[in-house]
């Protein structure tokens, strides 16, 4: 004769939690993990795909400080404190305008609700049209060209090769007309 069964034993009842809590306990370790790790993934190469992927209504904005080098990210003028980016640079950089003359940009003092303040050495903004900041950045070794038009910055070794940049982009407009 089979039994009937009708009923969860308490030990079957106890296993099941216990699988429910390890499994929880993963999953909140794993997310907690990709939301550290952000400051592991974000490069000057890859810096404009990483912000395109936040959702925000107007504008995401990242400044980084002199201080310690750390970067903040704002979605539409709010700071993101559970976002902090400490590895973009090594050193303070240097930041051009996206023009063949290499002015220099500075960037006005952050001033935070908290009375906090700090003097910005790099700012990089994306608004909902998907249109970025255009500007030249020489970091310790690299020179990085952040222009609207490709995901990714052109990068070169030099200073010098960004004149080169620039008449091979003005030769580009001379020969489509």
């Amino acid at each position: 004769m089979s039994k009937k069964k009708g009923a969860f034993t308490l030990f079957e009842i106890m296993i099941v939690i216990i699988i429910t809590i390890v499994l929880y306990s993963f999953a909140i370790n794993s997310f907690t993990k990709k939301s550290n790790s952000l400051d592991d993934k974000v490069t000057l190469l890859n810096l404009k795909e990483m912000l395109l992927k936040y959702d925000f209504d107007n504008i995401i904005t990242i400044q980084c400080n002199n201080e310690d080098l750390s970067c903040m990210v704002f979605i539409d003028g709010t700071l993101q404190e559970d976002i902090k980016i400490s590895n973009l640079f090594n050193d303070i950089p240097t930041i051009y305008k996206h023009n063949k003359e290499l002015d220099k940009i500075e960037y006005p003092d952050l001033n935070l609700e908290d009375m906090q303040s700090y003097q910005i050495i790099f700012k990089y903004s994306c608004r909902d049209d998907r249109k970025c900041d255009e500007f030249i950045v020489e970091d310790t070794n690299k020179i990085y060209i952040f222009n609207d038009i490709n995901m990714k910055p052109i990068v070169y070794n030099y200073i010098s090769d960004v004149d080169d940049y620039f008449d091979s982009k003005i030769e580009e407009v001379k020969d489509a007309f």
